[in-house]
This record gives structure tokens, sequence and C-alpha cells, in this order.
């Protein structure tokens, strides 16, 4: 018999991934992270990639690290960008233990 979580307990079990996914909810931060699950790239390489001018694509880039989705590496005056991979690793984590996550 599966137990559902609910109130206050299942507000805290989602509340780190609601953070996670505000990183990434923005069509642009999609296409980034999509870039970045290829090479980690320098911003100006992301942004030959997007419609979309090298400012925003910083704005995104800022975004995204603040919530986790990437890190950032320097290299002088310039700043390389990669996949967080331990956040793609907790993904799971939200569904499991559910009836969903034992069908897949």
């Amino acid at each position: 018999m599966f137990i559902m979580t609910s109130g206050k307990r299942l507000l805290a079990r989602v509340a780190p991934f609601a953070r996670i996914a505000k990183g990434i909810a923005h069509p642009q931060r999609l296409a980034i992270l999509y870039l970045l699950a290829h090479d980690p790239m320098w911003p100006q390489d992301i942004a030959r990639h997007l419609p979309i001018p090298q400012s925003l694509v910083a704005h995104h880039l800022k975004a995204m690290v603040t919530s986790g989705w990437l890190k950032k590496r320097r290299e002088g005056k310039y700043t390389m960008y990669a996949v967080n991979k331990k956040v793609i690793r907790q993904l799971p984590l939200l569904l499991i233990g559910t009836p969903l996550w034992r069908e897949i």
C-alpha cells in the first residue's frame, strides 16, 4: 500500500526542487542547459548558438549558477560554464517512492 505525503511535509519535500526548477524555467535557459550538456562552454560561444545578446546569456548563466544547475571555472578574465552533475542526479529523488517511479 502506498502512503502519500501531504500538507507541510509535502511542501517541505518539494521546496528544494522548486528552487532548482526555477533555475531552468525559461526556454533560453533550457537551450543553454542543452548546449552545456554536450560540453562546457564560454559565454560568447553560447551566445553564438542563440538568437540573444551575450549580456542576456550572462544574465541566464548567473541565474543557473545561483540555482545550482551550472558550475563556473575562472580562467584568467574569462569564465567557463558546465552542467553541475550533482543537481541532475538529485532530480529523480523528487519521485522516488511514488507509484510513477515504480513504473519507470
